[in-house]
């Protein structure tokens, strides 16, 4: 394929991404995260702050499928935007593929005041990717897991057994560090 062709290509399908037709934004959004070029990123990273949830998620999948860390902090400001609340388990997914040992915090955060589709992909991360973090850091996810205690209304899902099981599993494997 030529650069023109594959120009070509891209310009079409940022045009194609935008349309009414659902399977012609899938198809666009996951040719784009196959080609994963820096235009491509920059363009996918520039639909984390739209309103349609539809097309916000299909960009954060093609990003995820590029595995491109530059998207980690558009992500997590989509995540925490509040009219993205009821419709970020999907952005949360994306971060799975990516670098998160620098946000070990925004991380925590998500499982406990976020949604619970949200709450899984945040125990996921927790789970299994490394972090760096310190003695402050965990003294302050402490501090977030007393008040989710104390306050269970701050803390969505806190009711729920598996759910709060979920949070206590991921807060009891990184404080162990402190008893060091």
């Amino acid at each position: 394929m030529t650069d023109d062709t594959l120009k070509n290509e891209i310009e079409k399908l940022k045009t194609d991404i935008l349309s009414e037709n659902w399977e012609v934004v899938k198809t666009s959004a996951d040719r784009l995260g196959q080609i994963g070029s820096d235009e491509v990123v920059h363009f996918l990273i520039s639909l984390l702050a739209l309103e349609n949830s539809g097309i916000r998620d299909r960009a954060a999948l093609a990003l995820a499928d590029i595995k491109d860390d530059r998207a980690l902090e558009p992500l997590l400001t989509a995540i925490f935007k509040k009219e993205n609340y009821n419709y970020n388990g999907t952005l949360v997914y994306a971060l799975e593929f990516l670098n998160c040992s620098q946000k070990f915090k925004d991380v925590f955060k998500i499982l406990f005041f976020e949604t619970d589709e949200a709450k899984i992909g945040a125990y996921t991360i927790l789970t299994e990717q490394e972090f760096d973090f310190t003695e402050q850091d965990l003294i302050e996810i402490k501090q977030m897991w007393e008040d989710c205690k104390c306050k269970p209304e701050i803390c969505p899902g806190f009711e729920n057994k598996e759910t709060k099981d979920m949070m206590q599993d991921a807060v009891e494997g990184f404080l162990t560090y402190l008893e060091e």
